[in-house]
């Protein structure tokens, strides 16, 4: 699942003053990460401009599921600074192709409600749903801020933009079935994909390969989801031990904590 990242938009006429404000960014694991805007914005001094305003924003939970059978999703946005805080909420047909994620403008869902206003320290709880028909398949939920007029001219403004995965199941006792496959790029890396044949969305936390011994070898730690019907690549590198013909194993692990391994020969591209 992607991070949730802020916008910004700058000012050629900067003006100097303190850096007090905090950023906070939800991630799909659920934990939050604060940073201040001179650490955020850092790459913005070669532009000359200096940080005045941002908002702080948390939503729970982060990921969102319909059951089968159910009518909506529901999670809270808790704002944690004193002035009001304004979120307008999109949502996005998600699919996978060719190992990347798609997102298109739905109409099939409805946000509840769609366009918000949040007092100093309270909180609102929205619901996320199919419009009318029943629905299956996976969406985003992106919450993006809307920023009130700047209040003295030259200040740099941020707006925070969440982007929440919502899965609408489509039956009771859905599963994934990931199939592995493997290559070597153009320059000589290796990328894996997983296929996933099955009715449910799985994450993967990490990948690794097991060598001798039943030893561990790490080989991507970075998160992902692969869809039902869609595929996930991961670039490993060169590992030139693993340039036999032959196959090796996989260690997978999975956002749920299960470890499951599977054989993979690299193969043409």
């Amino acid at each position: 699942m992607p991070v949730p990242m802020p916008t910004r938009s700058t000012s050629p006429s900067p003006t100097k003053m303190p850096i007090r404000h905090r950023i906070s960014l939800t991630g799909g694991g659920g934990r939050v990460r604060t940073a201040t805007l001179g650490m955020a914005l850092a790459a913005l001094a070669s532009l000359g401009a200096v940080p005045a305003d941002a908002s702080t924003f948390q939503v729970n939970p982060v990921v969102l599921e319909v059951p089968a059978g159910g009518h909506n999703a529901v999670f809270t946005i808790r704002n944690s600074e004193t002035d009001p805080v304004s979120v307008r909420i999109r949502l996005f047909r998600w699919t996978q192709r060719d190992g990347e994620d798609v997102y298109e403008p739905s109409e099939a869902l409805i946000a509840s409600p769609p366009i918000l206003t949040i007092p100093g320290s309270g909180s609102q709880l929205v619901r996320v749903g199919p419009r009318g028909a029943a629905l299956s398949g996976a969406y985003r939920v992106i919450l993006e801020e809307i920023l009130p007029p700047p209040v003295e001219k030259g200040q740099v403004r941020l707006a925070l933009r969440l982007n929440l995965p919502l899965y609408i199941m489509p039956q009771k006792g859905a599963k994934a079935m990931l199939r592995w496959s493997g290559w070597r790029d153009a320059g000589g890396k290796i990328v894996l994909q997983a296929q996933n044949d099955g009715t449910r969305y799985q994450t993967v936390v990490s990948i690794g390969t097991v060598a001798a011994a039943n030893t561990e070898v790490p080989l991507s730690a970075r998160f992902g989801v692969v869809l039902p019907g869609g595929t996930q690549r991961w670039s490993v590198g060169a590992h030139p031990e693993l340039s036999g013909n032959g196959p090796f194993e996989l260690s997978i692990r999975g956002g749920d904590g299960l470890e499951t391994r599977a054989p993979v020969t690299l193969g043409p591209r």
